[in-house]
């Protein structure tokens, strides 16, 4: 079974999505990131990159992480804060401990390519 089945699915991926959003536009670090971006389409790119992530039947057609995030000074802090909170949505939901620690092993692949300021 794939990473995406063992979290529970579309209704997963979805909860997840609406929680991890409540976090991120909420959070005093995080949301200056989130307050200039138009919250649905940011939230559909967000639901289809996690199934894509999770090894789900979705296909991702946004813009590369590397170019979808150039110019915005994401800082390391920032980032770990995101995954972070991504784990803590997981988990929300139900997601198996083991589970978190792979999303979020996977997601931290991305630093390279998001991060432009290291904290």
């Amino acid at each position: 079974m794939n990473l995406y089945d063992e979290i529970g699915g579309d209704a997963a991926v979805a909860a997840v999505v609406s929680e991890f959003w409540q976090r991120v536009s909420t959070d005093e670090l995080l949301s200056p990131w989130f307050s200039v971006i138009d919250s649905g389409q940011l939230r559909l790119h967000l639901h289809a990159y996690l199934t894509v992530a999770l090894d789900g039947p979705e296909r991702y057609e946004g813009r590369s992480m590397r170019h979808a995030h150039a110019g915005l000074r994401v800082t390391g802090e920032a980032f770990d804060l995101l995954v972070h909170s991504l784990g803590e949505s997981l988990e929300t939901v139900g997601a198996a401990p083991e589970n978190i620690r792979r999303v979020s092993a996977r997601l931290s692949q991305l630093r390279a390519v998001i991060v432009e300021v290291e904290s």
